[in-house]
């Protein structure tokens, strides 16, 4: 109930913001508002019920708990984060996933490559783009947990090409990959296939959607020892 709400007032928030480009003042004030409300009010709740859970080692429970609480965590920050550039919003990922991680002993590899801090020419997006991307890394790094049962998780950020204009948008590609099960590739493939028919599915679905809608390619393989690899570039 509680995750069914969290993600109701965000589409709400994203019809709001496909509305007017520029919130007003009010938009913004009430946005700010339902994030206080939400953090203050659910996210309480989600922490008290998974210290309950922890403490009746309950463990599908706890990690189920664990899930909703970052995924709340990530739509409050998103609330916030209306022009944010895409090396900002994978820090707040990375801050937020990593105790998550540690929690249940799984490594994290982290290599995310910004223009700005190596003094190379270009821009990472911005804007509705930045959060489509991070829309498909959410999904992708909640299925690993949900399902892989993976004990190591790379998430590689670099650029696809050298960029000649310093105030244009990069070329790059983000890599997320795992050494768990793995997905199926058939069940990838109808995932990419349900998208070109113009459905709008769900998971994996929904990542080949978001990526169609920022002109970007996703591809899902098999990951060289075991696992799966996610590259999405644009």
């Amino acid at each position: 109930m509680m995750a069914w709400y969290a993600a109701r007032t965000y589409r709400v928030l994203l019809w709001r913001r496909r509305k007017s480009i520029r919130p007003s003042r009010e938009v913004q004030a009430e946005r700010r508002r339902m994030a206080a409300a939400l953090h203050d009010g659910l996210g309480s709740q989600l922490v008290h019920a998974t210290a309950l859970a922890e403490a009746h080692k309950d463990k599908p429970l706890q990690q189920m708990l664990e899930q909703c609480l970052l995924d709340l965590r990530l739509i409050v920050d998103s609330m916030d984060a209306e022009d944010d550039a895409l090396s900002l919003r994978l820090a707040r990922f990375r801050h937020r996933l990593q105790g998550v991680l540690d929690h249940r002993g799984i490594a994290l590899h982290w290599d995310v490559w910004d223009p700005e801090i190596v003094g190379e020419e270009g821009q990472l997006p911005r804007g509705s783009m930045a959060q489509n991307i991070m829309a498909i890394l959410q999904e992708a790094v909640s299925n690993i947990l949900q399902h892989a049962a993976a004990q190591e998780i790379w998430i590689t950020l670099a650029p696809s090409a050298a960029q000649a204009v310093a105030d244009a948008p990069v070329h790059a590609s983000l890599c997320i990959e795992d050494d768990g099960r793995g997905i199926p590739q058939d069940l990838a493939e109808q995932a990419g296939a349900r998208v070109g028919r113009g459905g709008s599915g769900m998971g994996l679905a929904n990542m080949f959607r978001r990526a169609s809608e920022i002109g970007a390619e996703l591809e899902i393989h098999a990951r060289e020892g075991g696992g799966s690899k996610i590259s999405l570039r644009w």
